[in-house]
């Protein structure tokens, strides 16, 4: 390998030399697996945390998503939304992040975006009709 090549493990090492960058990233093989902390551990997350991965996942699910998958997308979405664990000493007090929430109701309204003006307007009526029905039950209750 040239001097002036980089490392394939190092990223922004000049000269030859892993170190001398600003940026270098070491794989993990190159430290003890005791030191690494386990992917999958969520001691540092808060239950608020924990209940919003739950509740995301259990929505892409019932989207017809994998298990494995759908845990996958709630954590990263639940650390995009608050920047990872919470509890103490590790970073409590930033802001949150909504936008995977705009997000997702971005993408809602497809159901009567593709039915017709008379479609929407039978259904709003039958909508309305029940709405009525079920209050006058409920006063002669």
């Amino acid at each position: 390998m040239d001097e002036g090549d980089q490392s394939p493990w190092s990223y922004g090492a000049h000269r030859g030399s892993p170190f001398s960058g600003s940026c270098v990233a070491i794989p993990a093989r190159h430290f003890p697996k005791e030191s690494i902390v386990p992917r999958g551990d969520k001691s540092s997350y808060t239950d608020k945390q924990k209940r919003q991965a739950e509740h995301i996942e259990e929505s892409y699910e019932s989207r017809g998503v994998s298990k494995k998958e759908a845990e996958g997308r709630a954590w990263a979405t639940v650390n995009k939304e608050t920047g990872g664990g919470k509890k103490s000493g590790s970073g409590r007090g930033h802001s949150v992040d909504h936008s995977a929430w705009r997000k997702g109701g971005r993408l809602g309204g497809k159901a009567s975006a593709s039915r017709t003006a008379d479609e929407r307007s039978a259904s709003a009526k039958k909508a309305a009709a029940t709405r009525k029905r079920n209050a006058e039950a409920a006063k002669h209750e």
